[in-house]
């Protein structure tokens, strides 16, 4: 897969966990296409540098867990998140690796933490929402 084009940040600081979650509900359709209603689960690790090592998306519907896509910037031969099990999504993929090569924007980074972020359908007020702190972020989206 080649790289997409990353956008450049043009707004203030933003926390890492809400761009996460507005990268997922503007990508909900791409991401979840087995399985509108379920739900997405973000995971991810901040190293001892205050920098995401990596991240994983899940896929759930009932009581099962798909893996959408991983992503661990600091290997060498990166260039993007992996999808897999069908999963694919450009934009989705083009956000993830803004947010990646920007974490200097990022606030709410604290070294050597876990966090996990499970998101549900969005409704029409989520979208909106996120385009705005997109758009706030890094211009246009």
């Amino acid at each position: 897969m080649k790289a997409e084009t990353p956008i450049a940040p043009s707004g203030p600081p933003q926390p890492l966990n809400q761009l996460l979650n507005s990268a997922v509900v503007l990508n909900w359709d791409a991401l979840t296409q087995s399985s509108p209603a379920g739900r997405v689960k973000v995971e991810y690790h901040i190293g001892p540098d205050g920098a995401l090592e990596f991240l994983k998306l899940w896929n759930g519907a009932r009581e099962y867990w798909s893996l959408i896509c991983e992503y661990s910037p600091r290997l060498a031969w990166s260039d993007g998140p992996r999808f897999c099990n069908g999963h694919h999504s450009r934009s989705f993929s083009r956000l993830l690796q803004s947010i990646m090569l920007n974490q200097s924007m990022c606030t709410g980074c604290n070294p050597n933490t876990n966090a996990m972020l499970e998101i549900g359908p969005p409704t029409p007020d989520d979208v909106e929402i996120a385009r705005l702190q997109m758009s706030s972020a890094f211009g246009t989206v």
